[in-house]
């Protein structure tokens, strides 16, 4: 074949592969607003009444792994582009901005890694979120979430102290509103408390674990000073990031990390092939 027509097939070639490739990301892109729908709305029931939940820690997971398939398919594509390329120039340039762009990728991607896995910088995170409240016996208990509105942070556990022994009842807001209707009710309350078997403070310190549920849930937190009113407890929410974070997400982020490292590796002797005789430096 004349060198003219190679030229002409392989221009046609890669501009077929353009629109290929600008159609499988539009399909993608599309793909991507159902799964949001899907799992923030149907699987991971987002609210907006009577309060705001849009839980985005699963879909963060969905959308890594969405951004690693469309990571391998513009590696094959580039391959193709590097295959039907015009000139040792162009095939050079190719390969060396798909380079910076994996780097610039993967260094973001590790950092990510790095702040979801490190235990000491999720340790820092997650004390920067403990929130103090002051409880006082006789005034309307205060509540709090099972985890933030984006549901990226959790209530694990809810720390007491007292300056002297004390009840604390942890209740799910449904029987809350249902049987509360002062002070004089917290006998009652106490039959419906979450924390069935730590509720005393000992040595004016309580520790309450707030098991996982399958679903956004305010709580309530109900003093019991035992008629001395004057007494107030400090209590504090202990909060963990989510453990789709640093589990499921933070796979998938490692993986995205070798697979753009791995693409660099590949890149570094095609990029020196056709430096030679390249224009661009």
């Amino acid at each position: 074949m004349p060198a003219s027509g190679k030229v002409l097939e392989d221009s046609i070639r890669l501009s077929r592969i353009h629109k290929i490739k600008l159609t499988l990301y539009a399909v993608q892109a599309v793909m991507l607003v159902a799964l949001a729908v899907l799992t923030i709305a149907v699987f991971g029931g987002a609210t907006v009444n009577p309060y705001v939940y849009i839980p985005l820690d699963a879909f963060f997971g969905v959308l890594v792994l969405l951004l690693l398939i469309i990571c391998l398919e513009s590696f094959f594509f580039r391959m193709l582009e590097l295959r039907f390329a015009r000139s040792s120039s162009a095939r050079h340039l190719m390969a060396k901005r798909s380079m910076k762009r994996s780097i610039v990728m993967a260094v973001v991607a590790a950092v990510v890694v790095m702040t979801l896995t490190v235990p000491s910088i999720v340790g820092r995170i997650e004390e920067s979120r403990d929130q103090s409240i002051y409880v006082t016996p006789g005034t309307y208990p205060p509540y709090f979430y099972s985890s933030d509105v984006f549901s990226l942070m959790e209530t694990v556990s809810v720390h007491v102290s007292a300056p002297r022994q004390i009840q604390v009842y942890i209740i799910i807001e449904e029987l809350f509103q249902q049987y509360y209707n002062g002070p004089d009710s917290l006998s009652v309350l106490a039959s419906y408390r979450l924390n069935t078997y730590d509720y005393i403070t000992i040595d004016n310190e309580l520790l309450i674990e707030i098991p996982a549920l399958d679903r956004f849930t305010r709580f309530y937190i109900a003093i019991d000073a035992m008629d001395d009113i004057g007494v107030s407890a400090v209590v504090t929410l202990m909060k963990e990031v989510s453990g789709t974070f640093t589990g499921t997400t933070s796979l998938l982020l490692i993986a995205f990390v070798v697979t753009n490292v791995a693409w660099v590796a590949y890149l570094i002797p095609v990029e020196r092939k056709y430096s030679t005789g390249s224009i661009y430096r």
